[in-house]
């Protein structure tokens, strides 16, 4: 049994949700299959068809029963809770080049260390302690991004590489290809100039790239990227109907982010708050609290 959230009522937010008017969806099947080994197999499976549940985008891995954001043991805990996770974490770089998982670069923030991740040496940082979502320190440190790769090599997920700006982008997709992990992630990217470096140095790729506006999907439409290879990150706020049947016109899946907001409330409030979303045309969820969001929409 997951333990009640604490109190936030976002009452505006609360406000959109009720009075929006939802479309009911038409998906009618849905498969946990995720082996990707296949050539094209990954892209296939991120197509906006053939599912009547959402795809479920574990945030950090998820954060839920006192498991820390970004390491392994939290990864495995929602792996073995939620079948074809996508599991999202974030890639730092330290002084010396060792590509780690940190979702801040203060150390402060998460850990029992102090200063910045990336003015530290992997050595003096690998055996840090992380916190959990309460601050309470726990026994988990830092993982590199190897051990990440290596831990996740023989399991049936998505990977969902969000490299933070100032991370190297070739030295991480050298990783991911040196790891044989391309076939099943994802990688985030923060502007379309991003996502055109990350196409030219490996087309098999799937991008992340924001359709934060209608401006935003026409700018995808010309910028010249294959949009099969494409997953819409859409507005924390509910759009409007035509706005995710537009994204879904052009084969592209929608993301919606429920991290910080929805996740916070408490779970007799958030749990229809999580339908309306996926009823609203949202195709994945990406949410701090994966297990218990992936149990509301089992029969």
């Amino acid at each position: 049994m997951l333990a009640q959230r604490s109190k936030n009522p976002y009452p505006l937010l609360l406000l959109l949700f009720l009075t929006s008017c939802v479309p009911s969806r038409q998906f009618t099947s849905v498969t946990y299959n995720c082996n990707f080994s296949k050539t094209g197999s990954l892209k296939a499976h991120l197509k906006p068809s053939n599912r009547f549940v959402p795809m479920i985008m574990a945030h950090q891995g998820g954060i839920e029963d006192g498991y820390p954001g970004n390491c392994i043991a939290t990864f495995e805990n929602t792996y073995q809770n939620v079948p074809c996770v996508l599991l999202e974490f974030d890639i730092r770089m330290t002084a010396d080049s060792q590509l780690v998982i940190s979702h801040d670069n203060e150390l402060g923030i998460r850990t029992n260390g102090t200063g910045l991740l990336n003015q530290q040496q992997w050595k003096d940082v690998k055996n840090l302690r992380l916190k959990d979502d309460k601050g309470l320190l726990t026994k988990n440190k830092i993982p590199s991004f190897k051990e990440v790769l290596d831990w996740s090599k023989d399991k049936s997920l998505i990977l969902v590489v969000d490299k933070k700006p100032e991370t190297d982008i070739v030295k991480t997709i050298k990783m991911l290809k040196d790891n044989n992990a391309i076939h099943k992630s994802i990688v985030i990217c923060y502007s379309l100039d991003e996502a055109k470096k990350v196409y030219e140095l490996e087309p098999s790729l799937m991008l992340a790239v924001g359709f934060n506006s209608w401006d935003h999907i026409t700018n995808v439409e010309k910028s010249g990227l294959p949009l099969e290879n494409i997953v819409a990150l859409t507005p924390k706020e509910l759009q409007p109907e035509s706005f995710y049947l537009k994204v879904h016109s052009m084969k592209i899946l929608t993301s919606l982010g429920t991290n910080g907001n929805i996740d916070t409330l408490n779970t007799e409030i958030s749990a229809p708050m999580y339908n309306k979303i996926w009823e609203s045309g949202a195709d994945i969820i990406c949410t701090d609290q994966p297990i218990f969001v992936h149990s509301l929409f089992q029969k």
